[in-house]
């Protein structure tokens, strides 16, 4: 990839990043990734491999597509904080929800 390309890619990156309310820190902890690369995804420095971009288009609510053109989407269906959750075990997620079911109860009364 060009390096123009490769900018261009990376600011693509970073604007899904950003419309989907999630920092550097979080993406790289979704795709278990350090901080250093998706930073270097973001200026264009190192080209992520198609397997990373699907994972970050995953995490993005995106389409690989959205990598390459169109209107910057606006975090679609991806909500920052359900994408924090994700990382956790299946013990701290059931413990989260628990939390989250009570705060729900509450509430209600």
């Amino acid at each position: 990839m060009n390096e123009s390309a490769g900018k261009s890619l990376g600011q693509r990156i970073r604007q899904l990043r950003e419309a989907a309310g999630l920092t550097q820190a979080d993406v790289a902890q979704l795709t278990f990734k350090s901080v250093e690369t998706i930073s270097n995804f973001e200026r264009g420095k190192t080209t992520p491999s198609v397997q990373t971009l699907a994972t970050l288009a995953k995490h993005l609510g995106c389409s690989i597509a959205d990598f390459f053109g169109g209107d910057v989407v606006t975090g679609r269906d991806v909500d920052p904080v359900a994408a924090k959750i994700s990382v956790l075990d299946d013990r701290d997620r059931r413990l989260v929800k628990g939390f989250i079911d009570m705060l729900i109860a509450e509430s209600r009364r």
